[in-house]
């Protein structure tokens, strides 16, 4: 079970790492490819998102670390954000309406959000009871 946990904590942590990556470090390219649009105003949501992933991500990997008893909060909300982030990709794709960007961006996206919701819903079913 320890193997498990570690690789679903470490698949969380690579998932809320690489959203934070790309929008710190590529503001501008991620706005244009995934938003089709860059502005200041853009720019700065989006490292404030960049922040609040690597946040999530650190603190992660401190709960890793040390322990994970009484951690449910933090990943019910890790869960909720990307389930509710997948949900907004869905509503693009099924609408057929990817603004500026393209829907091949739009469905990478949504996978991503997905597959993460999915590794970090595994992890929180497997330790429900060491979480609360």
């Amino acid at each position: 079970m320890k193997k498990t946990n570690n690789f679903l904590l470490l698949l969380n942590i690579f998932f809320l790492l690489f959203y934070s990556f790309q929008l710190l470090v590529y503001t501008d390219e991620f706005a244009l490819k995934n938003l089709g649009i860059f502005n200041h105003a853009v720019a700065g949501l989006s490292e404030i998102i960049g922040i609040i992933f690597l946040a999530l991500s650190i603190s992660v990997v401190y709960i890793w670390k040390n322990n994970i008893k009484g951690q449910l909060p933090l990943f019910l909300s890790i869960l909720l954000i990307q389930v509710l982030i997948f949900f907004n990709f869905l509503r693009y794709i099924f609408t057929d309406s990817p603004g500026e960007t393209t829907i091949e961006s739009i469905i990478f996206n949504a996978f991503i959000f997905f597959i993460g919701g999915l590794v970090n819903f595994l992890f929180i079913l497997i330790n429900f009871k060491t979480l609360k």
